[in-house]
């Protein structure tokens, strides 16, 4: 865990900022101190929680070295994986808020990416759809990063080159659950945790994510388990 200081940012995107979506209204907002994963949570982690486990394979590549991150889980199984890892250890756990989640992404950053806007440049820090699974995968017919970072699917975790606060595969890799509720427009969902909703925001983008999904600011939702979202536990700080 990385103990991250509180402060104030601009969540969201400016308009000028490509790939933009509507859900990304610039505004402030103030998070405390509080910690996060300095990695996903990978499949050994997971599978320490819930041994059966199987994150599967995408294509007869496998999703389920105990380094990957661990995949085709729903935000159920993230929550209840924070709640046993309480009773493991004594400490509060939970998944970030969408807010929490943004701040710590950033770094400090106010660009797109948190190595800069140029979505090209993603390959030293992230595991992205690149030139490695456009020429794998013959379906993935979306614009790639004109990049290649060597992986076909997910990555171990921590490959990639940190951001600011020492966090690794903010972007890319796995999409990340929150335990924020997921709402366009924002309304302030975004700074507290909801136990109950239907859909909870995504954060960071995957491996097979074009650029336009591979910002800080995206935000998107799922119900369905699948083989490109996992999480990152948070706790309280300092």
């Amino acid at each position: 865990m990385v103990a991250i200081s509180g402060g104030c940012f601009m969540m969201g995107s400016p308009p000028s900022e490509q790939g933009r979506d509507s859900d990304e209204q610039q505004h402030r907002v103030c998070v405390k101190d509080f910690k996060i994963g300095k990695y996903e949570v990978t499949n050994a982690q997971y599978r320490a929680f819930k041994p059966s486990h199987n994150s599967g394979d995408y294509e007869g590549h496998s999703l389920n070295g105990d380094q990957q991150p661990v995949v085709n889980v729903g935000w159920k199984e993230a929550y209840a994986y924070t709640k046993w890892l309480e009773q493991q250890t004594g400490k509060k756990y939970r998944l970030p808020t969408e807010a929490e989640w943004e701040y710590a992404a950033r770094a400090g950053t106010t660009t797109a990416r948190y190595w800069g806007n140029n979505p090209d440049q993603a390959c030293k820090y992230a595991n992205v759809h690149d030139l490695t699974s456009k020429r794998r995968f013959s379906d993935f017919t979306w614009t790639h990063h004109d990049c290649d970072d060597g992986y076909t699917v997910t990555a171990p975790v921590g490959r990639f080159k940190p951001n600011a606060f020492g966090l690794y595969d903010m972007l890319g890799n796995v999409w990340e659950f929150t335990c924020s509720d997921y709402n366009n427009p924002y309304n302030g969902d975004e700074k507290v945790c909801s136990n109950s909703g239907s859909s909870h925001a995504l954060r960071g983008g995957s491996w097979n994510s074009r650029p336009r999904y591979v910002r800080a600011a995206d935000s998107d939702y799922n119900v369905v388990p699948n083989d490109s979202e996992g999480f990152r536990v948070a706790g309280e700080g300092p």
